[in-house]
């Protein structure tokens, strides 16, 4: 036991001192982001949004719901709900959604611009966000930051699927934009610039768009972002056989029964 222990330490030890300067430096600055969002979820004022959503989230996880009526989502309110449950109903409580996946975000960014630039650049970028007044000031109890989380995480690993051309990474990617829509609707306007950048790749390496191979990638990549809509649409298909509308995103949209939802919206 002494020896599994020591050899361990000894690898976690070889890791640390076998870092490079810039992931020191991305470390540091995963750390400054989060003490900065910290003290804006501990400090800033609530607004409007803020406080309507800080009850829609109460008990949301428990109680069977798959969306909230104005939102067309569910995501950020089971999660808050279950840190209600578990740190109490604070307002830090209300923020640790914002404040852990904006902290993640720096590292999504980092991996993002390393992609397409370089380290040098990455780390800027990285820097760049953690210190952004208007990314720090959204540290409140609001899905975007979650939500936008999800999508920059999701186009990295499309990013990565398009280099390996692995249907497992492709429905990786397809997951993960699923929970950013799931969190809030307006990432699926994401996934047209991410087909035109998978069109332009497939041109550049000289390959045919629609070729089976392409086709097959791209639906399963398709077919597991629509898996997150369906909490949406099924809760719509029976609002709308039930009372003849639908919820508010889905009516501003549509604009089905919208004369019928105008008592409840208007």
């Amino acid at each position: 036991m002494n020896d599994e222990g020591d050899n361990v330490l000894s690898r976690i030890i070889d890791r640390l001192f076998g870092l490079s300067k810039y992931h020191i430096y991305l470390i540091s600055i995963f750390i400054l982001a989060f003490i900065l969002r910290f003290i804006a979820a501990i400090n800033l004022g609530v607004a409007a949004d803020d406080m309507h959503f800080v009850t829609h989230a109460i008990n949301f996880f428990f109680s069977g719901r798959l969306i909230t009526y104005d939102q067309s989502s569910g995501l950020w309110f089971a999660f808050t709900s279950l840190m209600y449950k578990l740190f109490g109903m604070t307002q830090l409580s209300s923020r640790i959604a914002a404040l852990v996946f904006g902290s993640f975000s720096i590292i999504v960014i980092y991996l993002l611009a390393r992609e397409f630039f370089n380290e040098k650049t990455a780390i800027i970028a990285s820097f760049m966000l953690a210190i952004s007044p208007f990314h720090i000031w959204n540290t409140v109890a609001e899905m975007d930051v979650m939500a936008m989380f999800f999508a920059l995480l999701g186009m990295y690993l499309f990013i990565m699927a398009m280099k390996t051309r692995k249907m497992a990474n492709f429905a990786m990617a397809g997951i993960t934009l699923g929970l950013s829509i799931y969190t809030k609707v307006y990432p699926l306007l994401f996934i047209p610039s991410l087909l035109l950048y998978f069109s332009y790749d497939s041109k550049k390496n000289k390959k045919k768009v629609f070729s089976s191979q392409n086709i097959k990638l791209i639906s399963i990549f398709l077919l597991t972002v629509f898996i997150f809509t369906i909490p949406a649409l099924t809760h719509n298909y029976l609002l709308y056989k039930d009372k003849g509308f639908l919820d508010l995103q889905f009516t501003r949209t549509l604009g089905l029964g919208k004369n019928i939802s105008e008592q409840y919206y208007g």
